[in-house]
């Protein structure tokens, strides 16, 4: 990538050197990952199943991704300004229930709404549950310091030994 749009991606997107499809990507497979990773421990804990079978929806690619990426978006807002972290975990976890509780809402209407949270005592509509708050806000943390962090020093270079593109961290 010449230098011209390595600085016009680093302008368009903030402190990150990827354009938006890679990060969407990126994200979109971490928060499917860990949504499986969830479920299995959920069924180990709950009916102590050593299979730990996981499960998500595709749905969740979407749903993570673009989340990840106003996240970015968040987290560059509140560095600018210097919010304290556990204000900032304040600030993304509104974002992640307003975004759980529309793509819900819009995925409801299509019957095709992968959780339903209507056996928990705190929930709103069966789209958000206050009871996974604590997580949320916990998830929300460790996707800023080690999610968001590491994705922002991601670029694409051009490898000397052959044409391709190669993903290499910065330095």
């Amino acid at each position: 990538m010449g230098a011209e749009m390595l600085q016009a991606s680093r302008t368009q997107h903030g402190n990150s050197n990827l354009a938006l499809w890679p990060r969407l990507y990126i994200y979109g497979l971490h928060g499917f990952f860990t949504e499986i990773l969830f479920t299995a421990g959920w069924e180990f804990i709950v009916s102590g199943n050593w299979k730990l079978p996981g499960y998500t929806s595709v749905w969740s690619l979407a749903i993570y991704g673009i989340s990840g990426t106003v996240m970015e978006h968040i987290y560059a807002a509140c560095k600018r300004l210097r919010v304290p972290l556990l204000l900032r975990g304040v600030c993304y976890l509104l974002w992640v229930y307003t975004w759980e509780f529309s793509t819900g809402l819009l995925l409801k209407q299509f019957n095709a709404c992968p959780w339903d949270y209507s056996e928990f005592n705190y929930n709103v509509r069966g789209l958000i549950t206050f009871e996974y708050a604590p997580l949320w806000f916990l998830v929300s943390i460790l996707m800023e310091r080690v999610v968001i962090a590491h994705v922002s020093e991601l670029r694409w270079a051009t490898s000397s030994s052959h044409n391709g593109l190669a993903a290499r961290l910065k330095d």
